[in-house]
């Protein structure tokens, strides 16, 4: 995925490709260490990418007098 912005679903993809290549036993130490560095990276891009949509998210809230308010989304009104 060099050269090419990925989507969060891409590197989510990517990471279980990762998961899976690490669990079997013929992958050996290098290998193994340059999945993981390139898991890491992914595991911080999903993160930013989530922290960056829930930071979008927003409600709309309705006053008695039928005004709309855009305010933070926030779980624990919920």
């Amino acid at each position: 995925m060099a050269g090419k912005k990925k989507t969060f679903e891409e590197a989510l993809g990517r990471l279980e490709e990762i998961a899976e290549a690490m669990e079997r036993e013929e992958t050996g130490l290098e290998e193994s260490v340059k999945l993981y560095k390139e898991g890491v990276e992914l595991a911080a891009f999903c993160a930013d990418k989530l922290n960056t949509a829930e930071q979008q998210v927003s409600q709309l809230k309705v006053s008695a007098e039928g005004i709309f308010t855009k305010r933070p989304f926030d779980l624990a009104e919920e």
